[in-house]
């Protein structure tokens, strides 16, 4: 189930980890389509990873 905490929590991860991932995938200190690409979806996936860890609602 979808929650606050959890959105939040994935919002978070997003934002901080896509960041870092392009910093990971730049080729030659460039910014290529492909390495946007990767960065997204490894950003994203960590995200999710993050989101389902520390986004457990209290019940």
């Amino acid at each position: 189930m979808v929650t606050t905490n959890r959105v939040v929590s994935f919002v978070v991860a997003f934002v901080v980890a896509v960041p870092v991932m392009l910093m990971v995938f730049r080729e030659s200190g460039e910014l290529t389509r492909a390495g946007w690409a990767k960065s997204l979806v490894f950003g994203g996936s960590i995200a999710v990873i993050v989101a389902i860890a520390f986004g457990r609602s209290r019940r």
